[in-house]
């Protein structure tokens, strides 16, 4: 499952691979996680994001993305965005396992 463990850490796993890389990575989170619902990838604009979930099938659905921020050794503070088991869809077809972006590239729900 993804998502914090314990005080500190962030644990991102996409073990399926039908729409990108399989990962498993733990960051050391900063603050708290925030559902994110858009995120924009080049400056043209938020567009709609959302984590792949896998079904007890094997089906694929759509759940609430997250962001997070951690510490990351090449950018210092960065926002985490990670979704399910199957990573991210961004848009119509832009498929991830997770983002590293700036604070100013997401929106979040409450938003």
């Amino acid at each position: 499952m993804n998502g914090p463990i314990g005080k500190d850490t962030l644990w991102v796993e996409v073990s399926d691979e039908r729409f990108t890389e399989a990962v498993q990575r733990s960051f050391k989170r900063v603050g708290e996680p925030r559902r994110v619902t858009a995120v924009d990838l080049d400056g043209t604009g938020p567009q709609a994001l959302q984590a792949l979930e896998l079904a007890g099938d094997g089906c694929v659905g759509h759940g609430p993305a997250h962001a997070c921020v951690v510490e990351d050794s090449g950018s210092g503070l960065v926002w985490l965005v990670y979704g399910g088991a199957a990573g991210l869809v961004i848009g119509a077809a832009v498929f991830e396992a997770y983002l590293l972006v700036d604070r100013e590239a997401l929106v979040f729900a409450e938003e």
